[in-house]
């Protein structure tokens, strides 16, 4: 900050007529503030940079100034005005005021006697919030040159940190810490004396907060430093927000070609070099499918809602419908469970679903994670088998590494003679299901599921015991098994589940 002087000060019009009577060596002497005081205990709470303004007699005979002059040194003020004398006769300084001053080089000025106390405090005070407005408006834009420039949430609090002796945080809306940063003149273990809290947003809505805690009460050029932080952290925010939608828009064709299964692995790696996709990334991959046997027409509108639960960084989705495709990444050599995440996330947004559109129903598939870009096309083909074993298995939410055995079976799920593979049983009672319109298949899938309690599963189907026992003698018939054998109740079991993961 420009210092202002005394010198600068006695240019002001005020003190057009004003005459400095000692102390001239001390005029280069910095000036914060102006003030007065009513008695001699006040001269201990002077600050440094303050210009002491007095009457010639109270100071003379009241104050006995001429004996503190050590102590207003000590207290490093700037200089001493003095007013006195009527009309246009000016009253003399006391010679032990002018001795002392002068000893320790502390200018004294008299004031004629018709210049008022409120004007002259008016007018300096003015010049000190002059200089000082200029000060702060250049810290503010030079904070604006350097986010710019490219600084981030932590740059912003060490620059507040130089300029403001205080602890800062910036939380996201919950609470949560980001960033964190203590300034060298901030005391933990000193009483705060000030906190200021303010909100971060993004698109109208509060991200975030950044707070200040200080051991002293913030001055309003401080605060307002504070704000134009807490605003242009909102810039940063909505900086990344628009580069992710740019982002994602940018990246929907590879992710198309991706979960189409269109892009070789060679492709994939170069792919994703363009994107500045590094080495040592982790990767993982989600398949969601909504489905609705009566409002089929909600699905595309619930595609839609349940991608404000998604990731706002590293995460990329493509809808096809009914399906919502996710590639979630991991920035190397950050370490992150993607699959937790992931399984999180969707348990949020199944939760949504039930409350907001209970006719919908959810199957999603998460992939392991990798760190091989290469093998992107392996982790879509996992979470696309991970869903088909959640239909089979009535699972929502299934992680490919949960599927145990299973994901040997899911692995025959790409090629083209896996009908081969199912029991001539499970086939007919599949072909018997598609040319008369029954669900002999998802019955016997129910009832081997109940270890064959008729009971059980006609309560789950919601029909009577006696339907139940009829249908469980239809399957027999049609499939032409025997469901006592239990050789052939594993056959069968495992044939079901296999073509229930069939592509359909």
């Amino acid at each position: 900050m420009r210092t202002l002087t005394v010198t600068d000060v006695l240019k002001l019009n005020i003190f057009h007529h004003a005459s400095l009577v000692t102390g001239r060596e001390g005029l280069s002497r910095p000036v914060s503030s102006i003030t007065t005081v009513e008695d001699t205990d006040l001269l201990h709470y002077l600050k440094d940079g303050e210009i002491l303004l007095l009457s010639i007699r109270f100071a003379s005979e009241v104050l006995h100034l001429g004996e503190h002059m050590e102590l207003l040194a000590s207290k490093q003020i700037a200089a001493i005005i003095l007013k006195g004398g009527t009309d246009n006769v000016t009253e003399p300084v006391p010679g032990d005021i002018l001795r002392n001053a002068s000893r320790f080089s502390i200018p004294v000025v008299l004031l004629p006697p018709d210049v008022r106390f409120i004007d002259a405090i008016s007018a300096v005070m003015s010049l000190v919030m002059k200089v000082k407005n200029r000060y702060y408006l250049d810290i503010q834009n030079n904070l604006t040159k350097a986010v710019a420039s490219g600084f981030q949430e932590e740059d912003i609090l060490h620059y507040l940190g130089d300029y403001i002796p205080g602890y800062f945080t910036v939380t996201d809306s919950e609470g949560q810490q980001l960033q964190q940063h203590t300034a060298s003149g901030f005391d933990p273990n000193t009483a705060v004396a000030d906190r200021l809290r303010l909100p971060i947003l993004c698109m109208g809505k509060v991200t975030g907060y950044l707070t200040s805690v200080t051991n002293s009460f913030l001055e309003e050029h401080q605060e307002m430093l504070l704000k134009t932080a807490s605003h242009l952290l909102s810039v940063l925010v909505l900086k990344k927000y628009y580069v992710a939608k740019i982002e994602q828009k940018y990246i929907s064709g590879f992710l198309s070609e991706l979960f189409e299964k269109r892009l070789s692995p060679d492709a994939i790696v170069e792919k994703a070099h363009n994107y500045g996709w590094n080495r040592g990334d982790s990767y993982a991959a989600i398949s969601l499918e909504l489905s609705s046997e009566r409002s089929k027409t909600k699905v595309p509108e619930a595609l839609m809602e349940i991608t404000a639960f998604l990731p706002e960084e590293n995460c990329f989705f493509y809808i096809k419908e009914p399906y919502l495709h996710v590639l979630l990444r991991s920035v190397h050599p950050a370490s992150m469970d993607l699959c937790g995440a992931a399984a999180a996330t969707l348990e949020q947004i199944q939760a949504y679903l039930n409350k907001q559109h209970r006719t919908l129903s959810l199957f999603a598939g998460i992939s392991s994670q990798t760190t091989d870009v290469s093998t992107l096309s392996k982790k879509v083909q996992e979470a696309y088998d991970a869903l088909q074993f959640g239909h089979a298995f009535g699972n929502p939410i299934v992680k490919y590494n949960d599927m145990g055995v299973l994901r040997l079976l899911a692995s025959h799920s790409n090629f083209e003679n896996f009908a081969q593979i199912i029991p001539p049983a499970v086939q007919k009672l599949a072909d018997y299901d598609k040319e008369n319109n029954t669900e002999y298949l998802q019955t016997l899938d129910s009832l081997l599921g109940n270890n064959l309690n008729l009971s059980k599963t006609a309560k789950q189907l919601f029909i009577h015991y006696k339907t139940m026992l009829h249908r469980m003698n239809r399957i027999c018939e049609i499939a032409e098994i025997s469901l006592d054998d239990r050789q052939t109740r594993l056959d069968v079991e495992l044939g079901v589940k296999l073509y229930m993961m069939l592509p359909k």
